[in-house]
């Protein structure tokens, strides 16, 4: 029967070890998988940061061409004015040469009627005041003459430098429109590519969103399951040591009764020994005591009473030696029990340092589910609807009078303090996940 249930509870504990076995490894596996979530989000976050550094690299692009635009429109108008003044200038010159042209056309008219007056006054005689008159004639048409050459090259300079100014205007016209043209051109270039990049930010944060919240419950799920592990666990180990424990205790028991048996029946085989011993002695003194009187009586007798003392002093002997190998057996159970004893307290403290592990765990665990569990919280309480706030639509921000666009991340300075909060916090939590139980 004891034997049956040894053999059941080593059954027992084999199976409970197995299972403990299979538990641990269970157990592995689920923190290696949560490592890999934390690893998983952690990438999330870091694409989402990307994302919302490139998103905030297109504004300021955005917003760098906007003002080259404006810079473009801005020059175009002066040019545009530089052009009218010169233009007017232009006009001013034109009026000033039709003027030049009617002087020397009259200047010409002139002096065809002084040089007809001259060729008539010629056939009569002359006295001295008309040659005076003459050589002043002649004198004013020569003047006349170099006013009308000096005119005529001031006319074709101004005609020249008017010719050049209009190719100028043409020219800086031509330059400006297509400046303006091509800028507008890369500023719906710009338009287009920021939507669309808008469009897969879009698309990328949505999808990171919907992996992190997938993340999040596979966590909480995992979390779950971790925190059943452990309370099944730390059932098992309980049930485990319980089971050795009781083996153990059993077998100790088993080899006392048997040892306190063994103790009684060599106790009793002493006390035997030592009744015939006192027997054997009390015949040997008969013996002795018959022996000397016979010695006495019978002198001839001497050599069967000698031989007869022999053999009682044989059999005291014998006896002797088998009362010594008693009291060897009796000391060597004695040891044997004082051994089995000092295993029994090996088991008692070995039992209670099991109690103390079996604690040490319920108390690591304990640790990590609040570890986790602070994970959860913090993850849930984290950036949810900041990201799409920030990832409006560009040409709804965009103001069509002043030509400008708001940045909308002024909030910048309140993330970053969430961050560095949210980073001591994980800080705080590897601290207490690191930490060992004493």
């Amino acid at each position: 029967m004891v034997a049956e249930s040894e053999a059941a509870q080593t059954k027992n504990a084999e199976s409970a070890h197995l299972e403990l076995q299979s538990l641990k490894g269970n157990l592995i596996e689920t923190i290696s998988l949560m490592e890999n979530m934390k690893n998983q989000l952690r990438e999330s976050k870091e694409s989402e940061t990307q994302a919302q550094a490139l998103a905030r690299e297109t504004l300021l692009q955005l917003e760098t061409a906007k003002l080259s635009v404006e810079a473009l429109r801005a020059e175009g108008m002066k040019a545009i004015e530089a052009y009218s003044s010169i233009a007017s200038e232009l006009e001013r010159s034109r009026t000033r040469i039709n003027l030049l042209e009617g002087l020397v056309s009259k200047l010409e008219a002139d002096t065809s009627n002084a040089n007809r007056n001259l060729s008539q006054n010629c056939s009569g005689d002359y006295d001295l005041g008309q040659k005076i008159k003459e050589n002043q004639d002649t004198m004013e048409s020569k003047h006349l003459e170099e006013e009308l050459s000096s005119l005529k090259s001031e006319v074709g300079q101004l005609r020249s430098a008017l010719e050049i100014a209009e190719t100028k205007l043409n020219e800086g016209q031509i330059q400006s429109t297509v400046k303006i043209k091509s800028a507008f051109e890369q500023l719906e270039q710009i338009k287009h590519q920021s939507g669309l990049r808008e469009v897969e930010l879009e698309a990328e944060l949505q999808k990171a969103k919907s992996d992190i919240e997938e993340l999040k419950a596979n966590l909480m799920d995992k979390e779950t399951e971790l925190q059943g592990i452990s309370e099944e666990n730390e059932g098992l180990h309980m049930q485990l040591d319980k089971n050795l424990m009781c083996q153990r205790e059993s077998q100790l028991n088993n080899d006392l009764r048997k040892l306190a048996q063994a103790v009684e029946d060599l106790k009793a085989n002493l006390m035997d020994k030592e009744t015939e011993l006192q027997n054997i002695s009390e015949e040997n003194e008969m013996l002795k005591l018959e022996i000397s009187k016979r010695e006495l009586d019978t002198p001839n007798m001497n050599s069967n009473l000698a031989a007869e003392v022999e053999a009682a002093r044989s059999a005291e002997k014998e006896a002797l030696m088998k009362l010594g190998l008693l009291m060897e057996e009796a000391d060597k159970s004695n040891r044997r029990a004082a051994r089995m004893a000092e295993q029994l307290e090996a088991a008692q403290s070995a039992n209670c340092e099991a109690e103390a592990e079996l604690r040490r765990l319920k108390v690591q665990s304990d640790q990590w589910r609040k570890a986790a569990e602070a994970a959860a919280s913090m993850l849930s309480t984290g950036n949810n609807g900041k990201c799409m706030e920030r990832s409006g639509s560009i040409d709804s921000n965009y103001n069509p009078i002043t030509g400008k666009i708001p940045l909308p991340y002024s909030d910048d300075i309140d993330d970053d303090l969430l961050k560095k909060k949210n980073g001591n916090v994980l800080k705080k939590i590897g601290v207490l996940w690191k930490k060992p139980q004493k």
